[in-house]
């Protein structure tokens, strides 16, 4: 599948991966056990680097914290995730026990979107060499300056177009993103069925629709230049009204 699925993902975005591709499967325990360490690691290397005020440094452990607690109750809706554990050298990581909770650990179709998914992702971190996911995953984005900038509204919704490209080209339509399966276990499907849930589902599919229209009316190259070019990262409240960002391609 990762063979098929790399030189389409590269086609679709315009976009390189990495010479050397690694997918490899974790436990949840393991996946959140290196989220800690790197929550810890990188609470380190913001407060050197940024010297922030004692209270934005209690604020950042508290988000830390809270993110922790979130990885434990939402991990039954990630079946994969990139994640770089310290080299500089991402990898795909799949998580079998949620998307045996999703009842999709054999379903080839959703695991070629989550697949492109992922590879896009990697595309992304090699094209801006890891400075995207620093500034997405900061602590500190006032003390960095980019307050009002929306990185993850960039990153998913890049990250979600591709994957229906890619779905489409291979497969010859889009999976599905919201779509619950009938094997889904019951904790599965109360987490998919809360509130917070579909506010996320319509904050990605509005990103992807963005990143859609964008390369639509100006063309892939145009679109590509966000990579190298800070000022094209989309503000909150473009987020909310995307037609103010489409228009600064224009």
């Amino acid at each position: 599948m990762t063979e098929q699925t790399a030189p389409v993902v590269m086609a679709v975005t315009g976009l390189s991966l990495p010479d050397t591709v690694v997918i490899r499967t974790m436990t949840v325990r393991n996946w959140r056990a290196v989220h800690r360490r790197q929550d810890r690691v990188r609470l380190r290397v913001e407060a050197r680097e940024l010297r922030p005020p004692r209270s934005s440094r209690r604020s950042a452990k508290a988000q830390a914290a809270a993110s922790g607690f979130s990885r434990h109750i939402v991990w039954p809706s990630i079946g994969a995730q990139v994640v770089d554990f310290g080299h500089g050298r991402p990898e795909i990581v799949i998580l079998p026990q949620a998307l045996q909770e999703a009842g999709r650990l054999d379903d080839e179709r959703v695991l070629q979107k989550v697949i492109a998914h992922e590879m896009t992702h990697l595309a992304q971190y090699a094209i801006a060499d890891g400075s995207l996911w620093v500034l997405m995953n900061t602590r500190y984005p006032d003390q960095r300056g980019i307050g009002d900038r929306d990185y993850s509204f960039l990153l998913e919704g890049h990250a979600y177009w591709a994957d229906q490209q890619v779905t489409t080209k291979v497969l010859g339509a889009p999976v599905p993103t919201a779509e619950i399966s009938p094997h889904a276990t019951r904790r599965y499907r109360a987490l998919a069925e809360t509130s917070q849930r579909n506010e996320s589902l319509a904050y990605f599919e509005a990103a992807a629709d963005s990143v859609g229209r964008i390369i639509e009316a100006q063309g892939l190259n145009a679109f590509n230049r966000i990579w190298t070019a800070p000022e094209l990262v989309p503000l909150r409240s473009e987020s909310s009204t995307p037609e103010l960002w489409q228009q600064r391609f224009e």
